[in-house]
């Protein structure tokens, strides 16, 4: 395929992908860790520190959640410069994760294209990602790992290119260290900087250690069994300077160590990882079979490509799985996708391929066809086609820009709010006093009875509350409070002296 035809492909994948992921952005209102989110970056626009801000009093919080606020700064910076020229919205603080969405696609397609050695299997990878159900809905939410995904992608990519792509150029200084070392160093600072970026946007980033000392560890057992003897190569020497700079690094600085230590827990077994790594296919063992099939196809052709694109799917995997201390959240894992999304495209063309080259008649027409088959059969679609799709508000989800409406539309200001208090996007400049309830906390009947005793009016919001307000609170407040309305599944209740 020439280079035109790959990008007048590309560039539909993109519009594709766009569209998807920017079409009614403000659909669904904020969530919880977004709300978070756009107090930390409204509160930068305005101060020039991360500190969270209160859009009921127009001032910096005083009781939100200060160690959130300081997450992610390479990501948040960015939504906070948006603030210059447009007002605080669903859609201008998406916004940013859509950019790094398509950044993403295009990155898939030359990743895919670089270690693959075919544009076809880029322009698969690019598609893919344009309808994977994980990137719409990650792309489309105010959280830093739509950004994570390209970066760290970018730093994998890289990383290999620095330690296995051959120096073909002309500076005397980096041929001579690829002679001795087997070292591409022209790739050394921007592995370095885009490894940095990573590290700034999230801490999983140090997923990285265990690819890297898989892959050398793989490489120097390939070469032992090879030449059945111990052997000096770049693989050995690197994985010995691995284990002594770890060594060393854990007893110069232990604090640091023992503050991230809590991100990892070893011989915890989550399997649900095995589900999600491949949650944007119909079908497990069909996704699965893909993936296997593209480790076959790109091993024939690049052994070492194909290597480290399964060295970085299968580390990551095995590590949510058995370590990650993170719990479970399919948001945790979207970084690692685009190593799978590479193998499956991998995988469908070899498909294709296989079942073409065992017809006799129609070659082009039955591997097109198959090619067709398998893209329209393997991806789940059934996320934008559902009546509960992405661009509708869920019904299982309390929608707090409409509770909130309701309660200033109705209240008064100087009525007082029991709350969450990260919530006040939705009271903007409303002037209610608010009650916080703080985190992992709940609502005393003594701070109850304290509230009710010195305010005229005051309002709250839940559910079943009983994550909000201890048991002999919320029996009061549903023996005294009025229930004014009940909005996707949550009660709002008033009481007035």
């Amino acid at each position: 395929m020439n280079a035109k035809k790959a990008f007048s492909i590309l560039f539909l994948i993109v519009v594709l992908g766009f569209a998807l992921r920017a079409y009614k952005l403000d659909a669904n209102p904020f969530a919880t860790d977004e709300f978070l989110d756009i107090n930390s970056t409204y509160g930068y626009y305005k101060t020039g520190h991360w500190l969270a801000w209160d859009f009921n009093s127009d001032k910096v919080s005083e009781n939100l959640y200060a160690p959130r606020d300081e997450r992610a700064p390479v990501y948040r910076w960015q939504v906070a410069q948006l603030f210059h020229w447009f007002q605080p919205t669903e859609t201008v603080a998406r916004s940013v994760s859509v950019f790094w969405g398509i950044v993403s696609i295009v990155l898939l397609y030359l990743t895919g294209t670089y270690f693959s050695g075919k544009k076809e299997i880029g322009l698969l990878s690019a598609f893919l990602f344009s309808v994977s159900s994980a990137g719409v809905e990650i792309d489309r939410t105010l959280r830093m790992y739509a950004m994570f995904l390209p970066v760290f992608l970018l730093f994998s990519w890289f990383l290999f290119r620095f330690f296995e792509e051959e120096y073909n150029g002309k500076i005397l200084f980096f041929r001579k260290i690829y002679e001795h070392f087997g070292l591409n160093i022209i790739w050394l600072l921007p592995a370095a900087a885009a490894g940095l970026i990573s590290w700034y946007t999230h801490i999983l980033t140090a997923n990285m250690g265990v690819i890297i000392f898989v892959y050398l560890l793989i490489n120097f057992f390939r070469i032992f069994f090879r030449k059945k003897r111990l052997a000096t190569n770049k693989y050995a020497v690197a994985l010995l300077v691995l284990l002594a700079s770890s060594g060393i690094f854990y007893f110069i600085f232990p604090e640091i160590i023992s503050g991230y230590s809590q991100f990892f827990t070893f011989f915890k077994f989550n399997s649900k990882y095995f589900y999600a790594a491949v949650s944007d296919y119909t079908n497990f063992f069909m996704a699965y079979s893909f993936i296997f099939l593209g480790i076959y196809a790109l091993h024939k052709n690049a052994g070492k490509k194909s290597a480290w694109i399964s060295t970085n799917f299968f580390s990551i995997l095995a590590a949510a799985v058995f370590i990650w201390g993170l719990g479970f959240g399919l948001r945790f894992f979207f970084f690692a996708m685009p190593f799978g999304i590479i193998l499956i495209s991998a995988g469908i063309y070899r498909g294709a391929e296989l079942i073409s080259e065992n017809s006799l008649k129609f070659k082009r027409w039955i591997f097109s066809g198959f090619l067709a088959v398998f893209l329209i059969i393997l991806p789940d679609y059934s996320h934008f086609l559902s009546s509960n799709n992405f661009y509708k508000q869920s019904e299982d989800e309390a929608d707090y820009r409409k509770i909130f409406a309701y309660i200033v539309k109705n209240g008064q200001p100087g009525d007082t709010l029991i709350t969450r208090n990260f919530r006040s996007f939705y009271f903007k400049n409303a002037k209610l006093n608010i009650i916080p309830i703080k985190w992992e906390q709940s609502i005393s009947m003594a701070e109850l009875n304290q509230a009710v005793s010195k305010n005229s009016a005051i309002w709250t919001v839940f559910g079943d509350g009983k994550g909000s307000f201890d048991k002999e609170a919320l029996q009061f407040i549903k023996n005294n409070f009025q229930l004014k309305k009940e909005i996707t599944g949550e009660g709002i209740y008033k009481w007035e002296k």
